[in-house]
C-alpha cells in the first residue's frame, strides 16, 4: 500500500562627481589625451587605460564607493520580501525549503562528503611525478662541468590488503549518512513549518474569538446600564460588567501578541526577517481528515522510510568498512613502479635510463598498534549497531506517541464541539433571563466567559487535530510536501 493511498489529499477549493573638500581632485587631463589611442589596437588601449581607471576608483570618496559596493553586491530590502498574495501552507513550505539557512548549510556541507569519496577513489589511480635538476660542479681536473637531469616516474598500487576498497566504502557510507541526515533535516523542517503555519492560523482565529468576546462583554455592560437606568439593576452589576470588559480587552491584547510571536517564528523558518508582515490564506480546518491505516501499517512505513534509521544504517556500514581498513594493515602491499630518466653532463651526449618493476612489502611486527586499532574499530562497530537498534526503538516510540496523539486529538475535537454548543445555548438563556429581570449579572458574565473559553478550546482542538496529523506524517516518514505538489 503506497503513501498516496494511505494519505490521500483532498482537492483545495552621466556627470563627473565634484571633488569634495579634503579629497584629491583628479585633473581633467587623462591618459586618452596623452596618448594617441586611436592609432593603437583596442586591446592595447584597454591595457594602457586600466591603471588610470583603477586609480580613479581608489580616489573616489568613501560615500561613492559605498554606493558602488551596495549596487554591486546587493542588499536585501523590504521590497524583496514583499508578499503579493496570502501565503498558503504549500507556498510556506516551498519558501522554507528554498531559503531556510539551517537546511541550506546542511546541503552545502554535503560537498565535503562528496569530496571525501573522490579522495578515497584517487588511491585506485596511478601517481605520476616529474623530477628535474641542474647543477655545476668542479672535479679539479676538467674544470667546471654542467649536469642536467630530467626524470618521469609512475607508481600504481596493485594491492593494499583491501584498504583501498574499504576506504571507498567508508567514504560512500559517510556520504549516504550525510545525505540521509539532510533528508531528515528536511522532514523536520516540513513538520516545523506545518506546525508554525497552523499556530499562526490558530492565533488569528483566537484573536477573532477574543474580539467577539469583548463585543459580548460590551453588550453585557449595555444590559447592566439599561437595567440600572430602569431601576431593575444594581450598581455592583454595572461594576461587574465593566470588570468583565477589562478582562476581555486584556485577553484580546494577549491574543494579538501571540499572533505576532507565531508570525515571527514562521518567518524565521522561511528565512525571512521575523518582523516582516505576514498574511495567511484561508485554511480548511473544518474539513475532515482521511482515516488512518492500522498501527502495524504505520510502523512498517516508518521503518521503511524514516531517514534517521537510514543514517544509523549508513554509519554502521561505514564502521564495517573501517574494520576492514584496519585489518588491511596485516596484509602485504604490492606496487608497480616505472621510471624514465634523461641526463647529460658536460659535453657528453645525453643518456636515457628506464626501469620497470614490481615491489611488495609485508609488515612482520609493528608493535601492538595495528591489533589495538582493529579492536577499537570493532568496538565502534558494536556501538554503531546498538545505535541502530536504539534508533529503531526511538522511531517505534515516536510512531506510537503520534498515533495516540492523533486519536486523542480526534476525541478532544468532538468533545470541544459539544462543549461549544452547550456554552452557546447557556449564554443565550442567560441573556434572555437577564433581560427579563430573572437572572443576575454574575450568571451572565459567567456564561459569557464560558462561551469564550469553549470557543477557544474548540479552535485549539481544531488546529491541534491538524498538528497531530502533521506529527504522525513526520513519524512515519511521509513526505507531505511532495504529495501536495503532485
Amino acid at each position: 500500500m503506497t503513501h498516496a493511498r494511505l494519505f490521500r489529499r483532498r482537492p483545495r477549493p552621466p556627470a563627473h562627481p565634484r571633488a569634495l573638500p579634503g579629497r584629491l581632485a583628479l585633473p581633467r587631463l587623462t591618459l586618452e589625451r596623452l596618448l594617441p589611442l586611436g592609432t593603437l589596437p583596442s586591446r592595447v588601449a584597454s591595457v594602457l587605460l586600466l591603471p588610470a581607471r583603477i586609480l580613479s576608483v581608489l580616489l573616489l570618496p568613501s560615500r561613492v564607493l559605498s554606493v558602488l559596493l551596495l549596487a554591486t553586491l546587493g542588499t536585501p530590502s523590504s521590497a524583496s520580501w514583499a508578499q503579493d498574495i496570502p501565503l498558503t501552507l504549500e507556498t510556506s513550505l516551498r519558501m522554507a525549503l528554498e531559503a531556510n539557512p539551517d537546511l541550506q548549510a546542511r546541503q552545502a556541507a554535503l560537498e565535503a562528503s562528496r569530496s571525501g569519496v573522490t579522495g578515497a577513489r584517487s588511491d585506485r589511480y596511478p601517481s605520476v611525478g616529474l623530477t628535474g635538476s641542474a647543477a655545476r660542479y668542479d672535479t679539479g681536473e676538467t674544470g667546471a662541468v654542467d649536469r642536467h637531469d630530467l626524470g618521469l616516474s609512475l607508481r600504481q598500487t596493485l594491492y593494499r590488503g583491501g584498504r583501498v576498497d574499504a576506504g571507498v566504502d567508508a567514504a560512500q557510507s559517510a556520504l549516504a549518512a550525510d545525505q540521509a541526515g539532510v533528508a531528515a533535516a528536511r522532514s523536520d523542517l516540513i513538520l516545523a513549518v506545518r506546525q508554525a503555519w497552523y499556530r499562526v492560523a490558530q492565533a488569528q482565529r483566537l484573536v477573532v474569538s477574543a474580539e467577539q468576546g469583548r463585543e459580548r462583554s460590551l453588550l453585557n455592560l449595555e444590559y447592566a446600564d439599561a437595567q440600572l437606568e430602569a431601576g431593575l439593576g444594581t450598581r455592583p452589576d454595572v461594576l461587574r460588567a465593566r470588570v468583565d470588559v477589562s478582562a476581555a480587552e486584556l485577553q484580546l491584547t494577549q491574543s494579538r501578541n501571540t499572533v505576532e510571536s507565531a508570525k515571527a517564528n514562521l518567518n524565521a523558518l522561511m528565512g525571512r526577517p521575523p518582523s516582516l508582515p505576514l498574511e495567511l490564506a484561508p485554511d480548511a480546518v473544518e474539513e475532515p481528515l482521511d482515516p488512518l491505516p492500522s498501527w502495524e501499517e504505520l510502523l512498517g512505513m516508518a521503518l521503511e522510510t524514516r531517514e534517521e534509521l537510514r543514517v544509523a544504517r549508513a554509519r554502521t556500514a561505514r564502521q564495517e568498512a573501517a574494520v576492514r581498513f584496519a585489518q588491511g594493515a596485516f596484509l602485504p602491499t604490492v606496487n608497480a613502479d616505472a621510471g624514465l630518466n634523461r641526463g647529460a653532463a658536460g659535453s657528453r651526449a645525453p643518456r636515457e635510463n628506464w626501469s620497470v618493476g614490481v615491489a611488495f612489502s609485508l609488515p612482520l611486527f609493528e608493535g601492538f598498534a595495528p591489533s589495538a586499532e582493529v579492536q577499537a574499530q570493532r568496538a565502534f562497530l558494536e556501538a554503531s549497531r546498538f545505535d541502530e537498534m536504539a534508533a529503531r526503538q526511538r522511531i517505534e516510540g515516536e510512531v506510537w506517541d503520534a498515533y495516540l496523539f492523533e486519536d486523542e486529538s480526534a476525541s478532544r475535537l468532538d468533545n470541544a464541539r459539544a462543549l461549544f454548543d452547550a456554552a452557546r445555548e447557556n449564554l443565550e438563556a442567560a441573556q434572555e433571563s437577564y433581560r427579563l429581570g430573572l437572572g443576575s449579572m454574575i450568571a451572565l458574565v459567567d456564561a459569557r466567559t464560558a462561551l469564550t473559553d469553549a470557543e477557544r478550546i474548540l479552535i485549539q482542538a481544531q488546529y491541534d487535530r491538524r498538528i497531530a496529523r502533521a506529527i504522525l506524517d513526520w513519524a512515519v516518514g511521509y513526505d507531505y510536501f511532495r504529495e501536495i505538489r503532485q
